[in-house]
């Protein structure tokens, strides 16, 4: 009897050993960013509504830390985690609207349904100053609207559009750090969407993420 339980507790600790092997471990940006695009990790919500294919990616904290050393030539663990702890006081989510070709939507998305100038002005006004505004984040600890929003310029070389979004909290500092889940809602007013829901649980991620290693 004895025997059988240490054998079981030994197939435990194995078990529990090849769970969080397989966490992996990244260090650089490009590493963590392909592990980010694996839809299967959860951190992609994807939908496609009247010919527009919507990605929301959620950018977990280490990411955003490693991007600004990458960026700024910082180096060592204790600039990373620096970086971290203030990267952890916000929710960071890229959007991705692209033409959706198995619907016959095919070029630019920025010229889907325009008609004019006019109207392609107001889409591009639209989409650089004025997104934010249709963009919210519900949470287990609360509401909050986007405090930044940014559009990546692409100089009409790719079809779709990138627009970077920031939350910070509103209340406590630790109000987003503490958040178990996510709805990224798009009320969308150029493309005839309508309002789209994109859920992420926040715990999950957090437990699945790889190590990160900055030497």
């Amino acid at each position: 009897m004895i025997v059988k339980k240490l054998k079981a507790s030994f197939f435990v600790l194995i078990l529990l050993n090849l769970l969080v092997g397989c966490k992996g471990k990244v260090a650089t940006v490009n590493d963590l960013k392909s592990w980010i695009n694996n839809p299967k990790q959860g951190l992609v919500a994807s939908k496609s509504v009247n010919g527009v294919k919507v990605n929301i990616h959620y950018l977990p904290p280490q990411y955003n830390a490693l991007k600004e050393m990458e960026s700024t030539g910082l180096t060592g663990k204790a600039s990373y985690d620096s970086l971290l702890l203030q990267q952890q006081k916000v929710a960071t989510f890229l959007m991705v609207l692209a033409p959706d070709e198995d619907k016959g939507t095919k070029g630019d998305i920025m010229y889907k349904d325009i008609q004019n100038f006019k109207q392609y002005v107001e889409r591009s006004l639209t989409l650089n100053f004025d997104l934010e505004n249709q963009i919210e984040l519900k949470t287990d600890k609360g509401e909050y609207k986007a405090s930044l929003s940014s559009l990546e310029n692409t100089y009409s070389l790719t079809n779709d559009r990138k627009i970077n979004f920031v939350f910070t909290p509103t209340t406590k500092e630790d109000e987003l750090t503490l958040a178990k889940e996510y709805d990224f809602i798009y009320n969308d007013e150029s493309f005839g969407l309508g309002t789209l829901h994109f859920y992420f649980n926040k715990k999950e991620i957090e437990a699945s993420l790889p190590e990160i290693t900055v030497q």
